[in-house]
């Protein structure tokens, strides 16, 4: 049984191993989208990019060692309207070492069940 003295000590506990584990997640996911990145730059170097954005990462629920992301990709040419050429890209990644490497391009999207029919095969 819990006396009233140690209760706000319990949820002090609680609420601070709630924001370690959230950080950590959120450290993990950022690092993962950065290499995303950088890996989606590399796929695309001397393409006339200007701008990449990850819209989405996802990391396989059913395969750990995959994973798809998502890709506003920006070009430094214009569309007939004037305005900066824009293409949305999906890629399926595999783990290859503590990073990761395209394994093929495919449709773009920013959902998880989507992402993993992408990363299955499916289109």
């Amino acid at each position: 049984m819990v006396n009233e003295q140690s209760r706000p000590h319990i949820v002090i506990f609680a609420v601070l191993f709630a924001c370690v584990i959230s950080t950590l997640v959120m450290t993990a996911c950022s690092s993962d989208k950065s290499k995303a990145k950088a890996l989606v730059a590399q796929y695309l170097a001397g393409q006339g990019t200007t701008d990449i954005v990850i819209d989405f990462f996802h990391q396989s629920r059913n395969s750990p060692d995959k994973a798809y992301t998502g890709a506003t990709v920006t070009y430094n040419f214009a569309t007939s309207s004037g305005k900066p050429q824009r293409e949305f890209l999906g890629f399926v990644l595999a783990r290859s070492g503590d990073g990761w490497r395209i394994e093929r391009n495919t449709s773009y999207t920013t959902e998880p069940d989507k992402a993993e029919l992408y990363i299955a095969g499916g289109k």
